[in-house]
């Protein structure tokens, strides 16, 4: 009789565990010292459904890494047979598969230290092998060509993927040469094909009064569904994002309170003065002012939540350590309630979309109104005057349409 010791299940590994056993005869008990690796593969490969192979080692750490590779060559590999023993000196036929198994052990490995997401293991996984690996899979990693990504080019459009879905395709396929030049088997990469690109259109604002519904549905959610109390913060985030020029991505979610810091001018002006530790465009590193109502929604909200500061903590939701994860909550949530109101979609004939993004034009639009003077705003909201010319003030949108036609012909 055999008995489990312990038992590791391994992170973002499926079915995947480390074992240690014992096992019972006449009585007497002989531990294995070796550590095991179990994972399920069907029940027409093996009766219970699942594998058992020893690790043939008492480390933890190397077994855990040898598990992931036995796992990976499982799925990998199209008859079913895990292959353990090789040298890693030696690149079994040269396939294209080889190496995006290294690839992706990198990428599991990356995601159990928090380096990345866990849907980017995910979905990486599923994007190789439901559009490249048909293709080049099979093929010597030397032998793959320009024309090979052509067509995976050629199937990705065919099933009516975006440009952007699309570079993320071939992203896969550079991590594999990528791996495939630092295991010396390949020395150049082939030529990638272009992917074309729309020009991208500009970003639609919101009013000040749609702005308004939607932060006062989200605080309406947070006193009434017990499920959705974080819906306040949001709220928060999306008046502070109104009132300050930043991309709603790491830019604005990797701020702590030792980027903030409130200045006196000599009008004792109380000004909040940011300065993002990561910009996506380096073009003005100097520490920004922003609107006055971004200090009250800093002092009246931010600090009264979060009361206990000791300056590392980030502005919101500091309980969450993932932010590229926080990042797509916030998002998703912010259009669910946008698309609630009728608000997410600006007309019916145009179907243009308003995402969290656009909160941004709306700061644009509003300070430009007030001002009129676009190099400052290029600086604060770091950018250039050519992007907001192009993507956020365009001339005579529909809504500047209508405001227009409201102040000349309104009674």
């Amino acid at each position: 009789m055999t008995k489990i010791t312990k038992l590791i299940h391994l992170e973002n590994c499926n079915t995947l565990t480390l074992i240690k056993r014992t096992t019972v005869k006449n009585s007497k008990k002989y531990e294995c010292k070796n550590y095991y690796a179990k994972f399920y593969v069907g029940r027409e490969l093996s009766k219970d459904g699942f594998k058992l192979i020893s690790l043939k080692t008492i480390d933890e750490r190397l077994a855990t890494k040898k598990a992931k590779e036995v796992w990976l060559d499982f799925l990998a590999n199209k008859n079913g047979t895990p292959i353990l023993k090789r040298k890693h000196t030696v690149i079994p036929n040269m396939i294209c598969r080889y190496f995006y198994n290294k690839y992706h052990l990198e990428l599991l490995e990356r995601a159990n230290l928090k380096e990345i997401d866990d849907n980017l293991v995910h979905s990486t996984n599923t994007r190789y092998f439901t559009e490249i690996d048909n293709v080049i899979g099979d093929l010597n990693i030397k032998d793959i060509h320009t024309e090979h990504f052509e067509k995976i080019k050629t199937n990705l459009i065919a099933n009516k993927k975006e440009p952007k879905t699309i570079n993320n395709y071939f992203t896969i396929i550079k991590g594999i040469f990528k791996k495939a030049i630092e295991l010396n088997a390949v020395q150049l990469v082939p030529t990638f094909p272009k992917i074309k690109y729309k020009k991208p259109s500009s970003f639609q604002p919101y009013t000040k009064d749609e702005i308004h519904q939607i932060t006062n549905e989200l605080r309406r959610i947070s006193k009434t569904d017990l499920r959705y109390p974080h819906y306040d913060e949001i709220a928060d985030i999306v008046n502070f994002l109104y009132f300050v020029p930043l991309r709603p991505g790491k830019e604005f979610l990797s701020l702590t309170h030792n980027d903030v810091k409130i200045i006196t001018s000599i009008q004792r002006q109380e000004i909040l003065v940011i300065d993002p530790p990561h910009r996506k465009v380096q073009q003005n590193n100097n520490p920004l002012p922003s609107h006055p109502i971004a200090k009250d929604i800093y002092l009246r909200r931010i600090c009264r939540r979060y009361p206990r500061i000791t300056g590392n903590e980030y502005l919101f939701f500091n309980h969450e350590k993932n932010r590229e994860t926080l990042q797509r909550k916030i998002g998703k949530i912010f259009v669910k309630i946008s698309r609630k109101l009728g608000l997410y979609v600006l007309n019916k004939s145009s179907k243009r979309h308003r995402p969290l993004y656009s909160l941004r034009a709306s700061n644009f639009i509003e300070t430009y109104a007030k001002s009129g003077n676009l190099d400052l705003i290029a600086k604060v909201g770091n950018t250039s005057t050519n992007m907001l010319n192009s993507r956020y003030l365009q001339k005579f949108s529909e809504q500047k349409i209508v405001e227009i036609y409201n102040k000349l012909y309104s009674n």
